[in-house]
């Protein structure tokens, strides 16, 4: 339901970059994150300076270490569980990165605001609704779709565009936060499961407890 694609740098995110060993931590709060943002730094920084690496989950962990960088990341991935490590309690005065995807939460440059810290976005992506030459709704229904997994809330606003209510109502879905549960649930949509996180391990393992309820 979206199409990602990179975002030309402007001025003050070359600046941003220059200035890269000035920050004491950097956040990146996906994997398209790491995808575009890394590359883009690494530009400018052949060799990285000294600053403390995290991420939103583990699955942008494990795409950071395929740039050979160990960052750290919360048990259970999401803005709350990064809020939470230690190394984001005591933060007055330290200066944070937050790479992301053009628009999106703000609950954690607000947060870590408020905790003291001087919060900076770069924003190397973006995400715009996927154009479809054909009937979505007829696609998912003619294909007999058991289950929808929906990973974003962007995503499932884009689908609720395409489907009637009637039509959501009648999906399956595994969605990876309560964030996004709460939404689909404002939609109409009643069969939501929850999946413990938004890393493939644990979307699979939802998707296979959902498959046994419905043939119980």
């Amino acid at each position: 339901m979206l199409e990602i694609r990179s975002v030309p740098m402007d001025s003050a995110s070359r600046k941003l970059s220059l200035d890269f060993d000035q920050f004491d931590r950097v956040i990146f709060v996906s994997k398209n994150a790491v995808t575009f943002g890394v590359p883009f730094l690494a530009q400018y920084w052949p060799q990285w300076p000294q600053v403390t690496w995290l991420a939103i989950g583990w699955s942008t962990a494990l795409a950071l270490e395929n740039f050979d960088i160990k960052a750290g990341y919360p048990e259970q991935a999401g803005s709350e569980g990064l809020l939470g490590l230690d190394c984001l309690q005591d933060v007055t005065g330290m200066k944070i990165m937050i790479v992301r995807g053009g628009a999106g939460r703000e609950l954690l440059a607000e947060e870590l605001s408020e905790r003291g810290a001087v919060v900076s976005y770069l924003n190397v992506y973006e995400r715009i609704e996927a154009c479809y030459t054909t009937s979505l709704s007829k696609e998912l229904f003619d294909s007999k779709a058991d289950i929808t997994v929906v990973t974003s809330v962007e995503g499932l606003q884009n689908l609720s565009r395409s489907l009637s209510r009637q039509e959501l109502g009648k999906l399956h879905f595994v969605v990876p936060s309560k964030r996004i549960e709460r939404f689909a649930r404002d939609l109409g949509c009643t069969d939501v499961h929850l999946a413990s996180g938004a890393d493939d391990d644990s979307l699979l393992q939802a998707i296979l407890e959902t498959t046994f309820l419905m043939k119980a």
